[in-house]
């Protein structure tokens, strides 16, 4: 339990895992299992039951995030770094509120944005330093692999139904999320969206080498683009499938 609450700077070397190692695969064969099965099991409630689903889940995401700040502030180093401006940390607010209002943009940035972001840092976790027996390092996981869950769980049901047309929706939230964004970064010396300088070992970091700084906020949209095309062909194609 000693290691269990440790920060990162605190850790010995080379305590956390390796990517797409033994610990990484089986943490993300468990959430691919796990959104299948709750996919399946949400798509076969009733309106209603889906609708109180919701409602808890509504509550337990902020509860997830303010979990990992206040064990941070406890432990003394939580930081404007921890602020909820990362887009998986807004990801958690977003589905809250449209879990009780069913807010159809909300709805749609969250399927088409946040879930592919999510599950892109499921693939290239900056918060690789963690050894499993630590709260960031479980916390990251979960709270990452459930925005999947409830993503998937969404489309499953046809709850949220994008169409080509709803691409608009996160390009502009994701255009203005980074003007905005970058405004924050500059007066906070963070690094959120990694608008600043691309997370390490993922492809942020070949956009950054092949476009250069003055060109990599251009690449950095194009690349989410062309992300958000293909998972909203995957939705389209497993709705016609289905």
């Amino acid at each position: 339990m000693k290691s269990f609450f440790l920060f990162e700077t605190e850790l010995p070397a080379d305590s956390g895992f390796p990517l797409f190692g033994f610990c990484h695969w089986c943490w993300l064969i468990v959430i691919l299992l796990a959104s299948a099965a709750a996919g399946h099991a949400y798509r076969r409630l009733p309106a209603q039951g889906q609708k109180k689903w919701n409602h808890r889940l509504g509550v337990f995401f902020p509860v997830l995030s303010v979990y990992r700040d206040l064990v941070l502030a406890l432990t003394g180093h939580y930081s404007v770094a921890f602020l909820p401006f990362h887009l998986c940390s807004m990801a958690l607010w977003i589905a809250a509120v449209y879990c009780f209002t069913d807010n159809r943009f909300l709805g749609v940035v969250y399927v088409l944005l946040c879930v592919p972001g999510a599950a892109a840092a499921l693939l290239f976790p900056d918060w690789s330093a963690y050894p499993l027996w630590n709260y960031m390092h479980i916390h990251d996981f979960v709270s990452h692999g459930l925005i999947v869950v409830f993503g998937v769980c969404l489309v499953c049901s046809n709850r949220v139904m994008t169409r080509w047309r709803d691409l608009r929706y996160p390009a502009v939230f994701g255009v203005a999320g980074m003007f905005l964004i970058g405004l924050v970064n500059d007066r906070l010396h963070t690094n959120f969206w990694f608008v600043s300088r691309p997370s390490a070992d993922s492809p942020l970091v070949w956009i950054l080498e092949k476009t250069g700084d003055t060109w990599y906020l251009a690449g950095y949209f194009l690349f989410c683009l062309a992300v958000i095309s293909a998972w909203q062909g995957m939705i389209l194609l497993y709705r016609r499938v289905r």
